[in-house]
């Protein structure tokens, strides 16, 4: 996994350069920088700022006073202010023709060092710190001649002049007066992180060595360099634990230093190396703090490298849209600061979002100018990565020669910085190359390694190499070696996802990977193909089952253990006897089976995979004792025509020939197996499959399916089990909560909902949807009691505040935003009102709502799309109503007129009261 190794360890160049703590006299520009530091650390900035402010009033030549506030100023994040201060300094005794004097230097250091913490780097800022020298060395001031020799050499490491960039360290090393043991502790401190960086021989010796004299000269800056350097070192070195004490450190040091730039540095590298050992959930709060903290420090450069670590954690949850937003930010923001070794780290990304998108002669192109970057400045662990990045090219490609000589060359690379994480990366890529090649005893022994080689707390890494060991065995024909190790990668990944806090890395857990470049579950899908072929198609159902709308299911037991506490009890559980009620475990066949309601019912599960991988169908009818299993053709190949079939029903055509060609690839081995008696399907379906309008497909006999079946889709067998489980409290008639016509604001709101209110501007717009007044009232005609609200009415605040658990059937009449891309942009639409000014109703709010209602109907456009989650299912507005505890929502799955919705819905609610299947 690609690290953000140079970005950080080369942003922590950008900390402000310390100076001496020895007594010097009072108007020794060292000193007025070093009161200026103590201060912002003591809380004293503004009485001391004060005091400088009174000097300048008072003698506005007052040169010591004016470094003084400048500093505070840059110190304090207002860099425009301190920019215009510090050019007064220098810029004073140019005009008067005057001398250079140390003020000058101490200013052009400050303003470089202000220009850097923005993100501005390269010629400019490097042409600041040479005039600086220059200052220095005309005013013979000793230490700040070694300052800005620290600078240039600063500058020079990370475009690549390591070589220049010591030759700086060391002249400021000999240059540098016997009381400046601070500065003299930040160099070395920086060459020996340098050192630990680039793998120089000795390196270890040389950080110890820089960390005593750290330690004994007690200079927070250097002590803080020091342990990023320790960091690195225990990182390469594979030594996670102490890796992870020395960041915790670090990041205590400059909360307790109250540097909150410095602090963005620290909590982007412990974020960055929780996720390269797949810990996403750990990792994302601290990138979002590192975040806050890089913004209020204005820190552009920490905002853009934690941009790069989102989107490197985007490209392994598969999220490639995001991840490319993520890569573009950074690489615009290291390009304009100059910093050609953050931009190639930043490039490095590309090649996987290219060949996320199929691109592979872009890809290569890419991976070009990347080998050629880190072979020049002879990086040997970056290199390693480009090279693994390129055999997975070459792989794609089918050039297995090229993608050989890429590892051969990936392995010494790796070896020569002896990085444990490296080297166990190119076994697992020599074992993916086997695969390719049919080697199965190479790819076995390959894979054997790997998941030797990674720590045994590294969960989500174990579960990858264990995934594809049982590839090998399927792939050999040994069945049950293979559903055992498929198991046991499960249980990997299970206590992986049980680690996981953040939400959102929840519900991405079954689609993560710990590699850039992934096969999105494609092992995992011919794994249970083979299953399937060798007989064992019970245990291929429940291995599938296991990674099936967990998160959800989960959520959903959780939402009826109160509700039904509520039933029994009158009060909510405590904390303790809830979290006792909240496992949700997925079923066994046999559970399964059981769960089906009768001898109509028949439920079609599917399981598909990336890259060409089979599809497995499991057919489970009440009582039976096994499945009735078939492995069909990759779901890749019909992709084009589900969205080509879409969009033709949508446009009103009838694709009579695709909707054949879908139903018979799809549905005729299915009902083959079916009893006649079979009158009501429900779907599971998986990845691309969730795009299928079910109810469209044409049967042998020509019919719609929709015209022999009644057909229903569920997340998963285990959602279907909750939901028959499910009880709901005693009803004396129907309580019935409908919302039409709303009046949908027209003035700009806050920000969120201006985010809801674009992507709606590009699908259309907010028009008024007068008929859904019609409908709503016409809906309430079906029920004993009934609650309508229209217009004003009809608003976002009724829905969050009102008790809901009493309503039977909740419908939604109104416009509803659902993108296939991005779940923060789904929503429906109601009126704005109260605290909610904006009216838009996001999935997570549908999430947090508490129902108890039989019903859900939401009829709005494609209100059953949404984002596509491997696992997980369609994440839209379906999901969080089941989520919140309805017992089946009715959606729609493309566009539909508002004139039309409304006979359509009439004859929905009849059918209903009828009492129709």
């Amino acid at each position: 996994m690609t690290a953000l190794t140079l970005p950080i360890l080369f942003a922590l160049l950008q900390s402000p350069a310390p100076q001496a703590a020895a007594r010097v006299p009072e108007e020794d520009p060292r000193a007025v920088v070093r009161a200026a530091a103590l201060a912002m650390r003591g809380d004293s900035a503004a009485s001391v700022a004060a005091r400088w402010s009174a000097r300048q009033q008072r003698d506005t030549s007052d040169r010591a006073a004016a470094l003084g506030v400048a500093t505070l100023a840059r110190l304090r994040y207002d860099y425009d202010d301190a920019e215009r201060r510090y050019r007064r300094i220098f810029a004073r005794d140019t005009v008067r023709g005057a001398s250079p004097d140390r003020y000058d230097a101490y200013a052009r250091i400050g303003l470089g060092l202000a220009l850097e913490a923005q993100g501005i780097s390269g010629a400019r800022v490097l042409a600041l710190y040479e005039r600086a020298l220059g200052d220095a060395r005309a005013a013979k001031d000793r230490a700040a001649m070694g300052a800005a020799q620290f600078r240039i050499g600063s500058i020079l490491a990370p475009a690549g002049g390591i070589a220049r960039a010591f030759q700086y360290f060391d002249s400021a090393l000999s240059v540098l007066p016997p009381d400046a043991d601070d500065m003299r502790s930040l160099v070395r401190c920086r060459r020996g992180q340098i050192f630990v960086a680039i793998a120089r021989p000795a390196s270890a010796d040389t950080m110890r060595a820089a960390q005593a004299f750290a330690a004994r000269t007690g200079d927070d800056d250097a002590r803080a360099v020091c342990l990023r350097g320790i960091a690195l070192q225990y990182w390469l070195g594979g030594k996670l634990d102490s890796m992870a004490v020395a960041d915790r450190a670090l990041i205590e040091l400059r909360r307790t230093m109250r540097d909150r730039s410095g602090l963005s540095i620290a909590l982007t590298l412990a974020a960055d190396h929780l996720r390269s050992q797949g810990d996403f959930g750990g990792a994302m709060p601290l990138f979002r703090e590192a975040l806050a903290e890089a913004r209020a420090s204005r820190n552009h450069y920490i905002e853009a490298t934690v941009a790069l670590g989102m989107g490197g954690t985007a490209l392994t949850l598969n999220d490639h849209a995001t991840a490319a937003e993520y890569v573009e930010r950074a690489v615009s923001a290291f390009a304009a600061a100059h910093d050609s070794g953050s931009l190639m780290l930043a490039l490095s990304f590309r090649p996987f979002v290219s060949m996320a998108a199929g691109d592979l002669a872009a890809a290569r192109r890419q991976s070009e100018e990347i080998l050629g970057f880190w072979r020049n400045i002879e990086d040997w662990g970056q290199l390693a990565e480009a090279l693994m990045q390129r055999s997975v090219i070459e792989m794609r490609a089918g050039d297995y020669a090229a993608a050989s000589r890429a590892l051969d060359e990936a392995d010494a690379a790796a070896r020569r910085v002896q990085t444990p994480a490296s080297i166990a990366s190119v076994a697992y890529h020599r074992g993916q190359l086997a695969l390719h090649r049919g080697d199965l005893t190479s790819a076995e022994r390959a894979f054997q390694r790997f998941v030797a080689m990674i720590d045994t707390a590294s969960h989500l890494l174990r579960y990858d190499g264990r995934v594809r060991l049982a590839e090998v065995y399927a792939r050999r024909g040994d069945a049950g070696r293979a559903e055992r190790e498929l198991a046991s990668a499960g249980a990997e990944l299970d206590t992986w996802r049980a680690a996981l806090s953040d939400p959102e890395m929840r519900t991405l857990a079954f689609q993560a990977s710990p590699f850039e470049a992934n096969d999105r579950n494609a092992s995992v899908a011919t794994v249970l193909a083979a299953l399937v072929r060798g007989g064992r198609a019970a245990s291929a159902f429940e291995l599938a089952e296991r990674r099936r709308a967990r998160d959800l299911a989960e959520r959903m037991t959780r939402t009826r253990a109160l509700v039904e506490h509520d039933l029994v009890a009158g009060a909510p559980p405590d904390s303790a006897s809830r979290d006792s009620l909240t496992a949700a475990q997925s079923l066994t066949f046999v559970e399964a089976a059981a769960a089906i309601p009768d001898e109509r019912t028949a439920l079609l599960e599917y399981v598909t995979g990336a890259r060409g991988a089979p599809t497995s169908l499991f057919v489970v009818t009440r009582g039976a004792g096994s499945p009735r299993a078939s492995v069909l053709p990759s779901a890749d190949s019909l992709v084009p025509g589900i969205a080509r079939l879409v969009s033709l029903l949508e446009g009103g055509d009838d694709p009579r020939d695709l909707e054949r060609a879908l139903g018979s690839a799809l549905l005729d081995s299915a009902l083959r197996a079916l009893p006649a008696s079979v009158t009501r399907l429900v779907v599971v379906p998986d990845g691309p499959l969730h795009r299928v309008p079910w109810d469209a497909l044409r049967l042998a006999d020509g019919r719609y399916a929709a015209e022999r079946f009644a057909i229903g889709v569920a997340p998963s067998a285990t959602v279907l089990a909750t939901l028959a489980r499910a009880r709901r409290a005693a009803r004396t008639g129907t309580r019935l909560l409908a919302f039409g016509d709303p009046a949908f604001p027209e003035a700009k709101t806050r920000e969120e909902g201006e985010v809801y209110r674009s992507a709606f501007a590009a699908t259309g717009g907010l028009p008024r949807l007068p008929s859904s007044a019609r409908e709503a009232r016409l809906v309430a005609r079906y029920a004993d009691d009934a609650t309508v609200r229209l217009r004003d009415e009809a608003s976002a605040e009724y829905l969050e505040r009102t008790p809901l658990a009493g309503y039977d059937v909740v419908h939604f009449a109104t416009h509803a935003l659902v993108d296939d891309r991005a779940a923060t942009r789904t929503a429906l639409a109601l009126a704005p009102g109260g605290a909610d000014p904006d009216g838009f109703v996001a999935a997570a709010d549908l999430a947090a709502l508490h129902l108890d209602a039989a019903l859900v109907v939401l009829s709005a456009c494609r209100s059953a799309g949404g984002v596509v989650v491997d696992g997980e299912g369609v994440q839209g507005l379906t999901a969080p109503l089941l989520a919140a505890g309805a017992h089946s929502v009715v959606a729609t799955t493309w566009r539909i007129s508002d004139r039309a919705t409304v006979p359509f819905v009439e004859a929905f609610y009849s059918g209903m009261a009828r009492a129709l299947p």
